[in-house]
C-alpha cells in the first residue's frame, strides 16, 4: 500500500478536534437509541404534516458510483442549485431531524468555518457543506446492507413499506426546510439499489460517476491508507464510520456484493498478498461497474433515468458535461450559469498523489478491467 506517491505530508497527520469527540458522542447516544431517534422522527413530522402533504418527491437525484469516482465533487457543485436540497454535515449528528436539527445549528456557531475533511484531499467543509449521509437511515432498516456475505442488489422486487414511506416523509421535511422543489443526494452505496429507488420515485434521475481504473485504483489506495492510519491513532474513529455508515475504508471496510460472494472472497485473498494487493482491487473496480453496465442494458428504464458521467471528461470539458447534467437532470441553467462558470474555470484532476504502479500492477489492472473500460466508452 506505499505504492501512491503522496505530494502532502499532511496527509499521514491527523488530529481529531474536540467537536469531533462531541460529535461522536452525540452520533453514538442516537446510535444506542434508535426508539427515541424514530420518537423524535414522528415528533418532527407531526409538526410538518400540513406543509408535507402539499409538495411530493419530484425528480429525486441520485449520485452514485464507486467511492473515489469523484461522487462528491459532482455533489458539491450540483448542491449549489437553487432548487435541489440535500443532507449537510450538520444533518450527520441527528439525521432524522431534518428540520430541527437546521432549526439549532442556526442558533450556535458550530463548525461555521471551514475545516479540511478527515480525507485530506484538499476540500475545505463547513456544517453547511453537502455530505453523504442517508446511508445511516438505509441501515436502519435493511440488514444486510453491509454483509459481504449476501448480495447487496436491491431491485424492483424489493419492498419495505415502513422504509419507504420514512424515506419519502424525511426527503418532503428536508426539501421544506432548505425552501427547495427536489432532491440531492450521493451516496456510493446505491449502485446497486438504482432500480429499487426508481420504483420507489419513477422520476428518479440518476448520475452514475465513472474514472479511470488506474487513477481510481490509485485513489482507493490512497485514502485506504490514510483511514487505516487515522483509525491506529484514534480507533474510535473506526466506530464512527461504522454508525455513519461510511464502510468504504478502514479496518472494516465492506465491498459491495453484487450478488457474487466468491468474487468477494477471491478479492479479500488477493488484498492479503501485497504482490497481488492491486490486483484485488482491479477485480473489485471491474465488479462494480459491470454489473451496472449490465442493468443499463437489461432494464431500458434504468438507462434512460441514468446518465453515465466520467470523470476524467468532466475535468477535461466541464462547460460540455455540465451541460449534459443539466439537461439530463432537467435543471435549469439559469439559476446555475456563476456556478458553472466557476467550476469550469476551478475543475481538474487531484495533483495531490500520483500513481506508481509497477509494469506487473499496470499489466493486472488492464487485464482485469480492460473489457469493462471498453463497456464505458474509454479506450
Amino acid at each position: 500500500m506505499n505504492r501512491i506517491k503522496i505530494k502532502n505530508k499532511k496527509l499521514d497527520e491527523f488530529d481529531f478536534p474536540f467537536m469531533g469527540y462531541t460529535g461522536y458522542t452525540i452520533t453514538k447516544f442516537f446510535d444506542n437509541f434508535k426508539h427515541l431517534s424514530f420518537l423524535l422522527d414522528k415528533l418532527e413530522t407531526s409538526t410538518m404534516r400540513r406543509d408535507m402533504v402539499k409538495i411530493r418527491v419530484d425528480r429525486p437525484i441520485y449520485i452514485t458510483g464507486l467511492a473515489r469516482a469523484g461522487t462528491t465533487i459532482v455533489l458539491e457543485m450540483l448542491s449549489k442549485h437553487p432548487d435541489l436540497a440535500t443532507h449537510r454535515y450538520k444533518h450527520m449528528l441527528m439525521p432524522y431531524l431534518p428540520h430541527w436539527v437546521s432549526q439549532l445549528a442556526k442558533r450556535t456557531n458550530i463548525y461555521s468555518e471551514p475545516f479540511e475533511r478527515y480525507h485530506k484531499d484538499g476540500i475545505f467543509v463547513t456544517r453547511e457543506s453537502p455530505e453523504a449521509v442517508e446511508e445511516i437511515l438505509w441501515q436502519k432498516f435493511f440488514n444486510r446492507v453491509f454483509s459481504e456475505n449476501t448480495s447487496n442488489i436491491f431491485d424492483m422486487k424489493v419492498s419495505n413499506p415502513k422504509f419507504e414511506k420514512f424515506y419519502r416523509n424525511h426527503i418532503l421535511k428536508l426539501i421544506l426546510n432548505q425552501k427547495s422543489s427536489r432532491y440531492l443526494a450521493k451516496n456510493n452505496y446505491n449502485v446497486t439499489r438504482m432500480e429499487y429507488l426508481l420504483r420507489i420515485f419513477p422520476s428518479s434521475k440518476f448520475l452514475l460517476i465513472i474514472r479511470n481504473p488506474v487513477n481510481h485504483i490509485a485513489s482507493l489506495i490512497k485514502q485506504t491508507r490514510l483511514f487505516l492510519g487515522i483509525e491506529i491513532k484514534k480507533p474510535l474513529f473506526n466506530e464512527w464510520l461504522r454508525m455513519i455508515g461510511h464502510r468504504e475504508f478502514g479496518h472494516n471496510s465492506i465491498c459491495i456484493n453484487v450478488g457474487n460472494t466468491e468474487l468477494i472472497h477471491k478479492i479479500r485473498k488477493l488484498w492479503k498478498n501485497n504482490k497481488t494487493y492491486v490486483k484485488g482491487w482491479a477485480y473489485y473496480w471491474a465488479s462494480i461497474y459491470n454489473y451496472v453496465a449490465d442493468r443499463l442494458e437489461k432494464n431500458k428504464k434504468l438507462k434512460s433515468a441514468t446518465l453515465m458521467v466520467r470523470y476524467e471528461d468532466l475535468c477535461k470539458t466541464p462547460a460540455k458535461i455540465i451541460d449534459k447534467i443539466l439537461t439530463h437532470t432537467e435543471l435549469p441553467l439559469r439559476k446555475f450559469e456563476k456556478v458553472k462558470d466557476y467550476y469550469v474555470r476551478n475543475l481538474h484532476e487531484p495533483t495531490y498523489y500520483v500513481p506508481n504502479f509497477s509494469d506487473q500492477e499496470l499489466e493486472d489492472i488492464i487485464e482485469v478491467t480492460s473489457s469493462t473500460t471498453k463497456r464505458f466508452g474509454y479506450d
